[in-house]
């Protein structure tokens, strides 16, 4: 986990150092950056369990909605909530099925709020914390989330984004997920 946590921060350090250098003392310019207006956007999210949790799941999908708010130059208030299933490994469902459990992953719920600035152009650095609600899980409860990540929004609305997240309570749920979202 510090590998990852440190690649991030070296990932996040070189996109903010590099666009820093590059930015242009001109105000003149009147086009409109991804930061300008509020926007809804629904994504799907995909990516891998990174702990202990790989014994039971290894892979992690779902889909969000996300509300972002303008509060200051380049910089977005976020509200975030959407569906992510866990599914369990063949060995962890004989595991559950011998304490006659049929279930064939973990269902949450995760509602954060955050915030989101954009670095330059369309590239954003964000970091959010919230709760992850489990729906349907006989392994997991209710957990505190919280979540790095990096990304860029294109012109036409399609935004693409990596982060870290994980979800605390008496023990650890790491994850590294994608997102593909559309921005209107």
């Amino acid at each position: 986990m510090k590998k990852i946590l440190f690649t991030l921060a070296v990932v996040c350090g070189t996109v903010w150092y590099s666009f820093a250098q590059s930015v242009s003392t001109s105000t003149t310019t009147t086009s409109s950056t991804p930061a300008d207006h509020a926007r809804f956007s629904f994504g799907l999210d995909g990516g891998v369990t990174l702990n202990h949790v790989r014994g039971s799941s290894t892979g992690v999908w779902g889909a969000s909605a996300k509300y972002e708010l303008p509060i200051a130059t380049n910089t977005m208030f976020t509200i975030s909530a959407g569906y992510t299933y866990l599914p369990y490994t063949s060995f962890e469902k004989e595991f559950l099925k011998a304490d006659g459990n049929n279930s064939s992953g973990a269902s949450f719920i995760p509602v954060k709020v955050g915030i989101k600035y954009y670095v330059s152009h369309g590239f954003f650095v964000e970091g959010q914390a919230g709760v992850a609600i489990a729906a349907k899980s006989p392994n997991y409860k209710t957990s505190f989330a919280w979540s790095p990540g990096v990304g860029y929004t294109f012109g036409n609305g399609i935004e693409v984004g990596a982060r870290f997240e994980n979800w605390s309570n008496s023990g650890a749920l790491n994850q590294a997920s994608l997102r593909l979202a559309y921005r209107f």
